[in-house]
């Protein structure tokens, strides 16, 4: 058993989630049951449910399972409770990090802050992976909820601890995020530095699906600064990564990519064919912040097109996801910018017309 769950934990760490549930499946009959730890001590079952709840949040994220965040967050709050009456306060805190992405994942940003404070609560060394982890995860939702001061704060600081302490996949998540920040701040030399030293951990911790995220965020970013052929060659290989790894959620983020770059290029129509054909890959799926950022690429696209009624059919989608499944502030959010880019596409008009 112990040389079983070492084994999924490596395979989970490479992005192999399917490969970690198969090794799993023995102990498995359904999404819709716990798993089945006759014959295991405590903590070995506590391990079972905190790695199956690990893998099923991963793994539904990038295959679109149903219901796999509500499962994921019954399976690692079972797993913590179990490690808080064994006095394994590590192993909780892991179970914890683990709960704050499942709650981002569908969006709820204020629960996953809840679980990641946990975390941060249980005494461990600086340098444990598991502390490590919830840096990472840490940075993850401010860059969600775009307070990339903070990010670049937080880089700062643990630049040091990473750099001697963390292994590849973690470093690569460090700079990666430090990359986004610097990208969404303006700064394209930094960003530029910290995702090409992102793409090199990755590669070394032979994970497709950031290294394919990492070559995502590097078409974004040379769609930033206009350089648009390298922007597209850079989202085609994304695509190709996570198609061939079967990541159909990921693969809709590059796709979105794509959308955004023909837009920036005044493309309008190859632009709502790739944000098109990125929504029908989110939808069904769990990752409703996405889908929303995608609807609201999507508005933006019509607009330009002069197909007002369609917008807004989107912005009544896009608002109603987010009512349903993310916050009242976000639907309120996106009315009002909605409302902003139809004001600025009429003023334009006029004035061209004038």
């Amino acid at each position: 058993m112990a040389i079983t769950l070492t084994e999924v934990k490596e395979a989970e760490q490479k992005g192999l989630y399917e490969k970690a549930f198969q090794m799993l499946a023995p102990f498995w009959d359904e999404f819709a049951q716990f798993p089945n730890t006759i014959g295991l001590n405590d903590e070995e079952s506590a391990d079972v449910f905190l790695r199956f709840g690990g893998v099923i949040g991963f793994l539904g994220n990038t295959q679109k399972i149903r219901g796999s965040q509500e499962i994921s967050k019954n399976l690692l709050t079972q797993a913590r409770q179990r490690f808080l009456t064994l006095g394994r306060t590590e192993k909780a805190a892991e179970a914890e990090n683990y709960l704050a992405l499942a709650y981002s994942r569908t969006g709820e940003y204020t629960e996953a802050v809840d679980w990641l404070t946990e975390s941060f609560e249980k005494k461990i060394a600086e340098n444990h992976p598991t502390r490590l982890y919830s840096y990472i995860i840490e940075t993850l939702l401010d860059i969600e909820t775009e307070k990339y001061d903070r990010v670049l704060a937080r880089g700062a600081r643990l630049d040091e601890l990473f750099r001697s302490t963390a292994d590849n996949l973690l470093c690569g998540c460090f700079y990666n995020h430090i990359a986004i920040a610097h990208k969404n701040l303006g700064h394209k030399n930094a960003a530029l530095e910290n995702l090409k030293a992102a793409r090199t951990f990755f590669q070394k911790a032979d994970h497709q699906i950031y290294f394919g995220a990492a070559e995502n965020n590097l078409a974004q970013l040379f769609h930033k600064v206009g350089n648009f052929e390298e922007a597209h060659l850079a989202a085609k290989k994304a695509r190709m990564i996570f198609e061939k790894i079967g990541d159909r959620v990921r693969e809709g983020f590059s796709l979105e990519t794509r959308a955004q770059i023909f837009s920036a290029e005044g493309k309008y129509e190859q632009a709502l064919k790739y944000i098109d054909a990125a929504i029908e890959m989110l939808e069904g799926g769990e990752s409703y912040r996405k889908l929303v950022d995608s609807y609201r690429t999507k508005i933006g696209i019509l607009l330009r097109l002069e197909r007002l009624s369609e917008s807004l059919m989107v912005m009544t989608a896009a608002h109603n996801l987010a009512a349903l499944y993310i916050s009242p502030d976000l639907s309120r959010e996106i009315i009002e910018g909605t409302s902003e880019l139809i004001r600025a596409h009429f003023e334009k008009n006029e004035a061209y017309v004038s």
